[in-house]
């Protein structure tokens, strides 16, 4: 009996599981507020983590929460702006709002008029009408404008939309741009009136024309080119093949350009620049003056300036003040006082 009992009872690890979507599972459709999975289905580290991030979420503005360790050592106050001692300060802090959380502004490509126009442009493209995967709302792709209309401007022509080409709209436009290509080939082909085609080089022949001088002066300082590069090698016994190759190319390329400028200048204290003495001479000078006056002193019965106590009256002037001849004269044309007082009368 007991065997026979044990062999109708069914073992406990053949028991069937149900999981969702499997082939134990007689039901494919779910609502969206039925919930799929069971909270004991979830790993234990998993709802650890996800209850530290939404703990991390939540700003500790009034400092209730404990503060998390801090492994630095400082213990300065004045180093350590985390310490806050002064509970009043930070209250009155807390009631003025200055330590709220910092809400950023949205931005203008985020607006809802920006939104609302790139959800109509892609129903309008896609033909799609439901796009509540965005928003929710659904649009109505009939009263949209489609892909074949233009989504810029409302007074701009709409497309053609027609799959026909031999209509006469169709064939005067094929003309119209066949025209236009065909004056822009002309054009690009035809000799410009203004250019010299005695003294104009095209670019092939510009090119082909440097390589060869640049193939003649290698070869005719190919000799000098040997010798700078026998006196480097005793110069610089350990360069290689490629060093001494290019300091005797710098070495040449500077004799030509010393040679060059030689026979264009051949008087070195000479310049051409122009001589700026000539035309940017001061002319200022100073003229002194006693801002005194000349008086006779009764005590030592001999006279003197009152401003520097000179004795000699041709003496020069202990100021002076600096007159510019080339100086603008801002003075303009003033009424003598004298003068108009003498023709009234």
């Amino acid at each position: 009996m007991g065997e026979a009992a044990a062999a109708t009872s069914t073992h406990p690890y053949l028991k069937s599981k149900f999981n969702i979507g499997s082939a134990q599972s007689d039901k494919r459709n779910f609502s969206l507020a039925q919930n799929f999975f069971h909270s004991s289905d979830v790993p234990k580290e998993v709802l650890e983590a996800k209850r530290a991030v939404q703990k991390k979420k939540v700003p500790n503005i009034l400092g209730t929460e404990p503060r998390e360790w801090n492994p630095s050592t400082i213990a300065d106050a004045r180093i350590q702006k985390d310490v806050t001692t002064d509970l009043k300060r930070q209250l009155l802090k807390v009631r003025a709002g200055l330590m709220d959380e910092y809400v950023l502004k949205p931005s203008k490509m985020h607006s809802e008029k920006e939104l609302t126009e790139r959800q109509k442009y892609i129903v309008a493209t896609t033909g799609k009408g439901p796009i509540g995967k965005l928003t929710g709302k659904w649009f109505n792709p009939i009263d949209e404008r489609g892909l074949h209309a233009h989504t810029v401007a409302d007074q701009w022509p709409d497309w053609n939309q027609s799959h026909s080409c031999h209509t006469k709209e169709d064939a005067k436009q094929a003309r119209e741009i066949n025209d236009r290509k065909e004056q822009k080939r002309k054009k690009s082909q035809s000799r410009n009136s203004k250019l010299d085609t005695e003294s104009y080089v095209d670019p092939t022949t510009s090119i082909a024309n440097i390589n060869h001088r640049l193939r003649e002066r290698k070869i005719d300082f190919q000799d000098l080119k040997e010798q700078f590069k026998r006196e480097l090698k005793v110069e610089f016994p350990q360069a290689s093949e490629e060093r001494l190759q290019a300091m005797a190319q710098r070495l040449l390329n500077e004799k030509l350009l010393a040679d060059e400028k030689i026979a264009r200048f051949p008087i070195h204290h000479e310049s051409f620049r122009p001589n700026l003495a000539l035309t940017t001479q001061d002319r200022r000078y100073k003229e002194y003056y006693h801002p005194g006056s000349w008086k006779t002193n009764d005590i030592e019965k001999r006279s003197f300036w009152s401003c520097c106590l000179n004795y000699d009256e041709s003496s020069r002037g202990c100021e002076h003040k600096v007159i510019n001849p080339d100086a603008w004269c801002t003075l303009g044309y003033e009424r003598v006082p004298g003068v108009a007082m003498a023709g009234k009368r």
